[in-house]
């Protein structure tokens, strides 16, 4: 067997995205050496890292993106590089959503590493602009070896993002189990495409595609006649399992709300949307191209994995009490959601899965950009505590919040409703219309937990022993800043209980075991006027603007057009 390498220059305009992004990777490693340096030790950045690096790899963002919209209007949608990338509008149109995830996950990130005294800037940007090249490379995979360098590339940012708060317990717990959990199904991923290798002798999803195709024109009346039967349904089992891993679909969805709890909120914000979206256009893009002629052997388990999905994701997120572990299984039901049109199939139901994964990555990123503001230096400011009582101390952050959980609940006229609504009707259309019924109960019963999220920031305020809890955190040494008045309170047993007092006021301390350059500050109120001193905070709230236009847009006039795109590009993809 031979084989012949041949790149030609149309091949590098077609990845033209990648090669942005990649470039910017460099100039903000190189950025970040030459900035001045300060503090003890060459780890302590100066602060212009805070500003110079998010902006410049908010640039890339935008140069990718103009790179993206040049291959829509002058591409010839061609592969490149011995059909393994696509430049297909399908491709193009999932590069929009994750360089939109991308680009407002920098957004929200200035903000968030000032407050952790986070001094590792270039290393931070760098890896979330590899993460993005890692997920658009999956979406465009036309080969599944590019699926796994694209799974892999992506998969190695995050799982040193999820763990970069290396002075927080629960971030580094967080990587751990990324890392663990999605080792696996990386494995069950590589093992199903060397099955698929074994039972059809190719790796390009074409080859793949015509020899499938033949082996399914000769099959029995009850089943299938393969040349390699065995390897083959097994590497459909095994491909199932690493996409549904990948995408947070039940049974394997249990390393999402620990992951997404510990993470970052930014990182969490970012790979909640980016990896559902490379994965789930690949997944699409696998079983829609590759493997439609043998539908028939995968449709149930596809199916068995939608309504668990749908129906387990909301049900357990009506027990949560932590806003980031909600928002995880409210990640899980839509996953659920889009995996409808995967059932769905062809042109139809790709193009539903575009169209909704558009509408929900500013709904998505807008939810956890506020849970970016509300998080405190130790992780929590995110429980239902936390937040009763929030119209009346912080009213723009709970009113930005309840209006996303608004969305994500499917109310119009924002882009939740119109995601919902067109995923449903294709369900109809496409001969679904049991997935139709659950959906739409299904979503009746997420409509619950987040009103109950917002009826708790509107309609409750905090007790006097809350305001205290949050107002002075259980530590052994407290200790006092200039300028801060401090009421006198005393710890209790081994658990650092305090004496109770009604004139408490806040408290900063410091933890021997975490070592920050500023002793960490708590409270809301303390919280918010660190953001506000920073001058960083205009990153947070342009992220936040965009994403509250992008989901009052998706839901009024954009869908008039960009439906009948997500069609087109779903119709070039799967040819």
């Amino acid at each position: 067997m031979t084989f012949t390498f041949t790149v030609a220059p149309a091949d590098w305009g077609r990845i033209a995205p990648e090669l942005v992004l990649i470039g910017i990777t460099l100039i903000v490693m190189i950025v970040d050496i030459l900035l001045p340096q300060a503090g003890e030790s060459l780890k302590h950045r100066g602060p212009a890292n805070y500003t110079i690096l998010p902006t410049l790899s908010f640039l890339g963002i935008l140069g990718a993106l103009a790179a993206t919209i040049t291959l829509f209007l002058v591409g010839d949608q061609h592969t490149a590089f011995n059909n393994m990338v696509g430049s297909d509008w399908g491709s193009l149109y999932a590069y929009l959503i994750i360089l939109t995830a991308g680009g407002l996950g920098i957004l929200f990130s200035p903000v968030y590493l000032k407050r952790l005294k986070l001094v590792h800037q270039g290393e931070y940007y760098a890896l979330m602009l590899l993460a993005t090249t890692g997920m658009m490379l999956l979406a465009a995979a036309t080969s599944f070896l590019i699926v796994f360098v694209g799974l892999e590339m992506l998969s190695l940012a995050l799982y040193i993002l999820c763990g970069f708060v290396a002075q927080r317990k629960s971030s580094q717990e967080s990587g751990m189990k990324y890392f663990l959990l999605s080792s696996f199904a990386s494995a069950f991923l590589l093992y199903g495409i060397a099955m698929t290798y074994g039972a059809t002798g190719n790796t390009a999803f074409n080859g793949v595609a015509a020899i499938v195709r033949n082996i399914a024109t000769h099959s029995h009346p009850i089943g299938i006649a393969l040349q390699s039967p065995t390897l083959l349904i097994i590497a459909l089992g095994l491909l199932s399992v690493g996409f549904a891993f990948k995408v947070s679909a039940l049974p394997f969805q249990a390393w999402t709300p620990d992951v997404y709890q510990g993470a970052p909120a930014p990182v969490t914000a970012f790979m909640s949307v980016g990896t559902k979206v490379a994965a789930l256009v690949a997944f699409a893009r696998v079983f829609g191209l590759v493997f439609l002629p043998v539908q028939a052997d995968w449709m149930p388990v596809v199916w068995a994995i939608t309504v668990l999905t749908i129906v387990g994701g909301n049900i357990m997120a009506l027990v949560q009490s932590n806003v980031k572990r909600l928002l995880a299984y409210s990640s899980i039901a839509h996953a659920g959601y889009l995996l409808i049109g995967v059932v769905v199939g062809g042109t139809l139901g790709t193009g539903a899965i575009l169209f909704y994964l558009l509408c929900y990555a500013f709904l998505n990123l807008g939810a956890f950009g506020v849970v970016s503001l509300l998080e405190r230096v130790d992780n929590s400011g995110n429980d239902v505590k936390d937040l009763r009582g929030l119209w009346y101390r912080r009213p723009v952050l709970a009113g930005l919040l309840a209006f996303f959980l608004f969305a994500l609940a499917g109310f119009p006229p924002m882009g939740g409703f119109a995601a919902k609504y067109y995923l449903f009707y294709t369900a109809l259309v496409g001969g679904h219309p049991e997935l139709l019924i659950i959906g739409v109960l299904a979503s009746i019963l997420g409509i619950y937990y987040y009103l109950r999220t917002i009826a708790t920031m509107f309609m409750e305020r905090e007790s006097s022993t809350e305001i205290a809890a949050t107002q002075i955190p259980a530590s052994p040494i407290p200790a006092t800043p200039s300028g801060v008045r401090r009421t006198a309170a005393r710890t209790q047993g081994r658990t650092g209980g305090l004496a109770t007092s009604g004139s408490a006021t806040a408290v900063a301390v410091r933890t021997p075991s975490v070592k920050l350059s500023q002793t960490a500050a708590v409270g809301d109120k303390t919280v918010e006027q660190e953001s506000d001193s920073s001058g960083l905070s205009w990153f947070s709230w342009l992220g936040l603007g965009i994403a509250v236009l992008g989901t009052l847009g998706m839901g009024t006039l954009l869908p008039f057009w960009l439906i009948n795109l997500a069609q087109q590009a779903a119709a070039t993809m799967l040819r």
